[in-house]
C-alpha cells in the first residue's frame, strides 16, 4: 500500500538505485531526504541530448557523494534498452553482491516504463523483492497545449524483455491498455494486437484535479472505437489499486483465465509497478507489450515536483 513520503522511513545503510533526467523531479529525493545518505548509489544516465539532463545528473552526483560513497553512473540508451541493461548487468550485479543484504531503495520517478519493468525483474531474479522500497515523485505539471501528445509515431511494438509470457492463441485475447497522454501509441497497440476483448484504463483520480478529462481527450479516438463500456478507472498512484483492477478484469492470479492476457503500460509509473506486481504473482501471467515511440515531444515534458510516495515497503 502506498505511503506518503517521510524521510524517517528511508532505509539506514541502504543501496539507492535512481536515474537522472532533464525533468526536475529527478531531484525530488535529494531535496527531501533530510540528512539521509545511502551507503551506495547506482545512478542511470540516459543518452538523450538535453543540457538540463547533464546539469541535473551532476547535481545528483554531488547530492549523494560523500567521503564513503561515490555514485556509480551507468549509461543507458533507451532506444536499445535491452542491450543497455545487458551491458550493465556485470556492474549492477557487482554492486548488488558487494552490498550484501542491505535494504534497497529504487527511485522510479523518471525511469522509462520499459526500463522500470526490466529493473524490477532484475531485482526480483536476484531475490531482492522482499527488501525493496520503491519511491516515486509526481510531476508538478505537464505543459500541454491543444492536446499535443508527449510522443509522436510508433517505431515498434514488442514484448518487454525478461517478461516472456506469450499469448496462447487457442484462447480469445483480452488486452488491457493503461492510457496516458499518448493516444497514438495506445491506438497503434490496439490495432496491432487486434484483441477480442479490450479494457481501457484511465488513471483516476489524476495527480491534480485540474487534469480531470485529459487522458480521455488524448485517447478519444480509441475510446470511440472500443466503446465507453470498456473504460475503467484505476488509481493513478496506488499499485495495489492496479493489482485489484487487473484481478477483476483479467482474472485472479492463481487461476488460469479463459482468455489470453496482454497488458500495455502507457499509464502512470505507479500503475506500471502494479502491473508487475500482478504479473509476478500469476500462474498464468499476462504478456506485457510496449509500444516504442518514434520520437518524444521535448517541448511538452513535465516541470516542477509534485507529491512523493513510497509505493512499496519491505515485506
Amino acid at each position: 500500500m502506498m505511503t506518503s513520503f517521510d524521510p524517517t522511513l528511508l532505509p539506514e545503510g541502504g543501496l539507492l538505485i535512481a536515474c537522472s533526467s532533464h525533468e526536475e523531479r529527478c531531484e525530488a529525493l535529494s531535496r527531501r531526504k533530510a540528512a539521509w545518505q545511502p551507503e551506495a548509489v547506482i545512478l542511470f544516465h540516459y543518452d538523450d541530448t538535453n543540457p538540463k539532463r547533464e546539469e541535473r545528473h551532476r547535481t545528483l552526483v554531488r547530492a549523494f557523494s560523500n567521503r564513503l560513497c561515490q555514485p556509480l553512473s551507468l549509461p543507458f540508451a533507451e532506444a536499445d534498452a535491452a542491450k543497455s541493461l545487458h551491458d550493465n548487468i556485470e556492474p549492477l550485479d557487482r554492486v548488488l553482491a558487494s552490498n550484501g543484504e542491505r535494504p534497497i531503495l529504487l527511485d522510479i520517478s523518471v525511469l522509462t516504463k520499459r526500463h522500470l519493468l526490466m529493473i524490477l525483474r532484475w531485482l526480483d531474479d536476484r531475490n531482492c523483492w522482499d527488501r525493496l522500497r520503491i519511491v516515486y515523485s509526481e510531476p508538478g505539471d505537464y505543459v500541454v497545449s491543444q492536446h499535443i501528445p508527449l510522443s509522436f509515431g510508433i517505431s515498434r511494438i514488442h514484448q518487454i524483455p525478461g517478461l516472456c509470457a506469450t499469448p496462447d492463441m487457442s484462447r480469445p485475447l483480452h488486452l488491457a491498455i493503461f492510457l496516458g497522454y499518448e493516444g497514438d501509441r495506445a491506438l497503434a497497440a490496439y490495432e496491432h494486437i487486434q484483441p477480442m476483448d479490450t479494457t481501457l484504463v484511465i488513471p483516476h483520480p489524476p495527480y491534480r484535479p485540474e487534469w480531470e478529462g485529459r487522458t480521455e481527450a488524448f485517447n478519444c479516438d480509441l475510446i470511440k472505437i472500443v466503446g465507453s463500456d470498456s473504460v475503467v478507472k484505476i488509481h493513478a498512484t496506488d499499485p495495489a489499486g492496479t493489482v485489484q483492477g487487473l484481478r477483476e478484469r483479467l482474472g485472479e492470479e492463481e487461476k488460469r483465465a479463459p482468455h489470453s492476457k496482454v497488458v500495455c503500460p502507457l499509464g502512470t509509473k505507479p500503475q506500471t509497478v502494479g502491473i508487475y506486481m500482478y504479473a509476478r504473482a500469476c500462474s498464468d501471467p499476462p504478456a506485457i507489450v510496449y509500444a516504442s515511440p518514434l520520437r518524444h515531444n521535448h517541448h511538452f515534458y513535465s516541470h516542477g515536483i509534485g507529491n512523493s510516495w513510497f509505493l512499496k515497503m519491505p515485506t
